[in-house]
């Protein structure tokens, strides 16, 4: 059944499926071509008639999956600032609104990967998700053009979400932001922009990569010279770039990254500090007290970086000496040489068999890629925010998928079916399977996902009490077969982490 809403563009005409209100692609802002490409997003015009919402549009341009275990993208063109709306009813009712970012290294991803419906129709709640500008057109430094592209479209659809979503039956006063990897970073990252100031009150980061080093914009000149180079343009050549078809800078960035990683470098498409949009480090920011209104929960899972053993088939195969190497290639990087590989080992070992978790080189590789990414920087920024805000939460999810033998663990992204109800839809790709098991972790899940973007707190009268997180006792739920409540999983790892030059800044 058609579902007609109008807001100060136009009509609007999305659908109705299973007691939910679907309304898909909406624009939020113009086409990013010809001179607002790589240009601060432009607010989009009114329309004629009546615009179908029936159906997904294009997602940002990307390159394709480096492997056949990924979907291929659906179809991907510039014109693709558009958001999607789930929600109960078109009406007065002002519900709480989740507004989803997307993950993939601020490289891949779009907001129609998944399916709000579920999290909608149970929470009784409006989810919106939407698509920004990736790679090299979302986060290309070139002198004279705007800096953190990606970051200001997704300041334009929170606008957007304060003007109108009150249309869709949402509460414009009542926003959550979440988002996963580098949606959980853009989530951290937009705490600490002054333009995103006032258009959240609440926010949920699932495995952010905010990490200590990296914010800096030698890394995105590097990025810059790289792709420019392969398309035979001088280093401030916006004009050219503008002109380019959008297929060759793909292409570009495709064979700059390859060049890049032979010479053990990678090119950097995420926000960076700009002294205009960031003035700040993020976690600098939120430890000042920048964001101390904005309630938050934060979490990690276990075994964030078995993720990329999809990459590498045969990655239990490989020698012990060989990991080894890696681990101490990978504190070469980060400016870590001084720490002694079998002390860090040890500590890997001893902390592992306290929690009852597996030892061997290749899991405490792992973990520690997983600390060094994910759950260090994840901790840092809870500890941060409850300096300053009472309602801050933490969690680590622990349940383990059994596909492929359970090589996979509690990898990166594991949670994010859970979170939507994945379980109840029949078109989302996921590695968890619907049983008892998964459906009843889930309904907890979305039970306090929904709770906390409805009042900042995420606990109800029929649920574990998840306590607020706290520097001294440090509890965070767990979630797995069963939840539970730690003080401080995994504290030896911490505190490891915390002795290392990097984060002596914070």
């Amino acid at each position: 059944m058609d579902v007609i809403v109008e807001i100060n563009n136009g009509k609007i005409r999305g659908y109705e499926g299973d007691d939910v209100k679907i309304f898909k692609g909406i624009p939020y802002a113009e086409p990013p071509i010809g001179e607002l490409r790589l240009n601060t997003p432009k607010p989009k015009e009114p329309w004629n008639g009546m615009l179908d919402a029936s159906e997904y549009r294009s997602v940002a341009p990307q390159p394709l999956p480096v492997t056949d275990f990924f979907p291929p993208p659906p179809q991907s063109e510039e014109e693709c600032l558009n958001l999607n709306i789930w929600t109960p009813g078109c009406d007065t009712m002002k519900r709480p609104v989740l507004f989803w970012i997307h993950g993939g290294s601020h490289i891949y991803g779009s907001g129609r990967l998944l399916n709000g419906r579920s999290i909608s129709r149970i929470g009784d709640i409006v989810l919106v998700s939407i698509n920004y500008r990736l790679g090299p057109l979302g986060y290309l430094y070139i002198p004279g053009a705007p800096t953190n592209i990606g970051q200001l479209d997704q300041i334009l659809a929170l606008e957007w979400v304060r003007d109108n979503i009150e249309s869709f039956g949402g509460d414009p006063s009542n926003v959550t932001i979440f988002g996963e990897s580098a949606g959980a970073t853009s989530v951290c990252t937009l705490m600490a922009m002054p333009k995103a100031k006032g258009l959240f009150s609440r926010a949920i980061s699932q495995s952010s990569a905010v990490q200590a080093k990296g914010f800096e914009v030698s890394g995105r000149k590097f990025t810059a010279e790289m792709i420019l180079k392969e398309l035979n343009l001088s280093n401030d050549d916006l004009s050219g770039y503008r002109k380019l078809p959008v297929e060759d800078i793909i292409k570009a960035f495709m064979k700059a990254q390859e060049k890049a990683l032979l010479d053990r470098k990678a090119l950097e498409f995420r926000p960076f500090i700009d002294n205009d949009t960031l003035p700040q480090h993020p976690i600098k920011a939120i430890q000042e007290g920048y964001a101390k209104d904005i309630e938050l929960i934060v979490g990690t899972n276990l075994e964030e970086w078995r993720f990329w053993r999809v990459f590498e088939p045969k990655f239990e195969e490989y020698e012990d000496s060989r990991i080894k190497k890696r681990i101490l290639n990978s504190m070469g990087l980060i400016g870590e040489e001084e720490v002694k590989l079998d002390g860090l080992i040890d500590v890997y070992k001893m902390s592992r068999k306290e929690s009852g978790l597996e030892m061997n080189i290749h899991d405490i590789h792992d973990a520690y890629m997983s600390d060094l990414i994910f759950r260090t920087p994840s901790i840092k920024f809870a500890e941060a925010q409850s300096k300053h805000q009472k309602n801050t939460y933490m969690y680590l999810f622990k349940w383990k998928t059994p596909f492929e033998g359970g090589r996979y663990g509690a990898m990166h992204a594991m949670e994010i079916a859970f979170v939507f109800g994945a379980f109840w839809e029949d078109d989302l790709w996921t590695f968890p399977k619907k049983t008892t098991e998964t459906e009843t972790l889930s309904k907890k899940m979305m039970n306090y996902w929904v709770n906390f973007a409805r009042n900042g707190d995420p606990n109800s009268n029929d649920a574990l009490e998840w306590p607020s997180y706290e520097i001294e006792s440090r509890k965070t739920i767990i979630f797995d077969k069963e939840v539970e409540i730690w003080d401080d999983p995994l504290s030896k790892e911490r505190e490891m982490w915390y002795s290392m030059n990097q984060w002596s800044q914070f």
